[in-house]
């Protein structure tokens, strides 16, 4: 081979090392960009979110909040500052109720609403709770008139066939807060324990709760009280206190002239020196009848709801019982 032939092949070699010098170099160059701090590479990490836990009113919620603590978000449905008895849920809120994963409701018929979300099978991913189930419940007389006189019409809350007023009665509480921490459990099964120990831990405040109610009820000259509305049986038999309601199982019912008369006629004949009124409710019918009988207005709540300003306050459940307590105890004129 000639000289001038080899060095021209010397010279394509070494211009072609040359060549994959330059193309390594910047192979490099590309890799350093893709892995400088500015442009991250990205390791793919499996993707965790806490439970949606909506619960139909106020007390169901705070029991739900108290159970769920940090491993789930907890709504309340009904809107603050809103009486729930034949409250209706918007498009919207059916709509927003599909995205999470457990409804906690009263049931007793409290969200006549609930029945129609199950048979519609649009739910199917919603784990619905009855925090009422398995609960001795107290059938009513206002069944049979609502089947009587408005037949074919929708039930409303005033013409329920039983009360379902049982988060008025701490000992009840214990097993409602005992079913919504089941369900918990079956949704969220890798937080068992914790929710367990919440459970067990609201439930040894509520047995403090209801301690406290029975010595301080323990001592009273009176045994009756005037409820806004017939809310408070549960409460009454569990603390030997007798009710007189001035309207029916929901706030709305109607009184008669002539059953306002029977209502002003009991408490000058029992010598009721307090009538009780309903933070969610217009006072109206219990001024009028205090002012008749000569007695006091005070509030003694339900439950149902709380104010805006309480909720701002961030105002519990144990808080509100706690209030009613102190109520009741002046209308009962205990020592």
């Amino acid at each position: 081979m000639k000289k001038s032939t080899v060095v021209a092949i010397g010279v394509g070699i070494a211009a072609a090392i040359i060549v994959v010098v330059i193309a390594l170099a910047q192979s490099n160059s590309s890799v350093i960009q893709n892995e400088s701090p500015t442009q991250p590479t990205v390791i793919p990490q499996p993707q965790t979110s806490k439970i949606k836990v909506v619960a139909s009113f106020y007390p169901l919620y705070e029991f739900s909040k108290n159970i769920a603590g940090d491993k789930a978000d907890v709504s309340v449905f009904v809107p603050i500052g809103i009486e729930p008895h034949d409250w209706e849920p918007s498009t919207g809120d059916l709509i927003a109720l599909k995205e999470s994963d457990v409804f906690v409701y009263n049931g007793a018929g409290m969200e006549p609403f609930v029945d129609k979300l199950i048979d519609s099978g649009e739910y199917s991913n919603l784990f619905f709770v009855d925090a009422t189930h398995g609960i001795e419940l107290i059938e009513t007389e206002e069944e049979h008139a609502g089947e009587e006189e408005h037949a074919g019409e929708e039930e409303h809350a005033h013409r329920l066939p039983y009360d379902p007023h049982t988060w008025l009665d701490p000992i009840l509480v214990k097993d409602q807060v005992m079913m919504i921490k089941d369900a918990l459990i079956k949704v969220d099964a890798d937080n068992a324990q914790y929710y367990e120990d919440n459970a067990n831990t609201y439930s040894t405040k509520l047995d403090e709760l209801d301690s406290k109610i029975r010595s301080e009820l323990s001592n009273c000259n009176k045994n009756t009280i005037v409820p806004f509305h017939n809310a408070f049986t549960y409460f009454g038999n569990r603390y030997g206190i007798e009710i007189h309601a001035l309207s029916g199982l929901a706030p709305e019912s109607e009184v008669t002239a002539s059953e306002l008369k029977d209502l002003i006629d009991f408490v000058r004949e029992n010598q009721i020196k307090v009538i009780f009124a309903e933070e969610l409710v217009d006072p109206k019918l219990a001024n009028v009848l205090a002012d008749e009988a000569g007695a006091q207005v005070l509030i003694l709540s339900p439950l149902e709801g709380i104010t805006a300003e309480e909720q701002t306050k961030g105002t519990s459940y144990l808080e509100k019982m706690e209030e009613n307590l102190k109520n009741v105890k002046v209308a009962l004129e205990c020592q």
